[in-house]
């Protein structure tokens, strides 16, 4: 009877001892977020294709939520070892995509796509995208641009859509159809801000790739950084919910998606963003890129990266950072596949905020693995686009040539 007692104190201290020290990144608990949730099909939102999900996750004000959810995998049979995933995560005025959805599939992934803040995809009045049906047990509604700073944060939006995409990856995982080796995520304008910290939180995730939203948000003059300056709320941001606070723990590769104009995540951000991460990085700068859904998850570079990581695909043009000697500047690059098109775009513009720069382009020459191009008269700052035989663009870093 004694030896049975000492056992059962001895487990008993073994398991206050493992939830003492339940694995912490930043204000997340890890050790309930790699569970795989509760979680049910429903018909509501009903999409053809598309199975209707609600999963639980963490409680808000000591009341459960439930996040709606769609999912779908490939037609057909699957690979061995399982689809390869995706966690897609929307953006402002977003919601669950079954579009984003299955242009994944398309592409050979199976997909899941939520709602991050307590709603269906249906609206109240058959119109007004922002007035959606919420869940019967929903989760807090971002407020502006971190404008839920001064509460707890465990009461923060922030801080709940970070759980809800890694426990949606939980879930992702648990599927029989998955392989839970090759899930990536990806996210646009919020959701890209999203991806941009999940990716060093849960580091399950084997590819990442951030469309316009990146880290360092308050460093920026775009909409993003004008609203979260000064004071506490940056403070708070970029202590707790900033990518710039996990990029260290990122070392799977990632693309970054953004165009040269973004009026809410501005290039240097991005690119000190790309600069910071641990793991191998590509950037994407588009000349005046839309912001939007469909055009954050449109670009075939988005998929043709993916297959390159988890698919064994044919990589991306790689570039080194661009070199300025006189009025030349040029550029190393790798290439698994004919480079097509070379271009030198350029800005003159040194004192305008970085959204409303103007940047112009000239067709620059190819030199087997090098891009060289003469630096236009005045221009202050310059990169390099290089599109393949397949028609994938990619682009080098800025370089500030004055």
């Amino acid at each position: 009877m004694k030896i049975k007692q000492r056992v059962t104190t001895l487990l008993m201290f073994a398991a206050f001892c493992t939830n003492a020290h339940a694995e912490q990144m930043g204000p997340w608990n890890l050790d309930d977020l790699y569970k795989t949730p509760q979680w049910e099909k429903t018909d509501k939102a009903a999409k053809e294709g598309m199975t209707g999900i609600l999963y639980s996750s963490i409680p808000y004000n000591g009341n459960p939520v439930q996040v709606f959810a769609y999912y779908s995998a490939p037609k057909g049979a699957v690979p061995e070892g399982g689809w390869p995933a995706v966690v897609c995560i929307h953006g402002g005025g977003g919601t669950a995509f079954d579009a984003w959805v299955k242009r994944w599939n398309d592409h050979g992934y199976a997909a899941i796509s939520m709602d991050l803040e307590g709603h269906l995809p249906i609206s109240k009045t058959g119109g007004d995208r922002r007035s959606r049906l919420s869940t019967d047990h929903p989760g807090p509604s971002r407020v502006g641009v971190f404008g839920d700073y001064a509460k707890p944060i465990e009461q923060q939006w922030y801080y709940h859509a970070v759980a809800q995409v890694v426990i949606a990856n939980s879930l992702l995982r648990s599927f029989p159809e998955v392989n839970a080796e090759k899930i990536g995520v990806t996210g646009i304008s919020w959701g890209g801000t999203l991806t941009s910290t999940t990716m060093g939180v849960d580091n399950r995730f084997k590819f990442a790739i951030p469309v316009y939203g990146c880290g360092f948000l308050p460093d920026s003059d775009g909409h993003q950084g004008e609203s979260i300056k000064p004071g506490q709320q940056t403070d708070v941001v970029n202590t707790n919910f900033d990518g710039s606070a996990y990029f260290k723990n990122v070392s799977i590769p990632t693309l970054w998606v953004n165009g040269t104009n973004d009026n809410h995540f501005t290039m240097p951000i991005t690119q000190q963003s790309s600069q910071t991460v641990q793991g191998p990085a590509i950037l994407r700068f588009q000349l005046e890129m839309s912001h939007g859904h469909g055009s954050g998850w449109n670009p075939e570079e988005i998929y043709t990266f993916a297959d390159s990581v988890v698919n064994e695909g044919t990589p991306l043009v790689q570039f080194d950072k661009p070199k300025v000697v006189g009025d030349q500047v040029s550029v190393t690059c790798t290439a698994s596949t004919k480079i097509a098109k070379a271009d030198l775009l350029y800005t003159t513009d040194s004192t305008s905020v970085w959204p409303d720069r103007k940047w112009r382009k000239t067709p620059a020459t190819i030199q087997g693995t090098t891009i060289e191009a003469a630096i236009p008269e005045n221009a202050v700052a310059v990169f390099f686009s290089a599109t393949d035989e397949r028609k994938r663009m990619t682009t080098s870093e800025f370089v500030m040539t004055q």
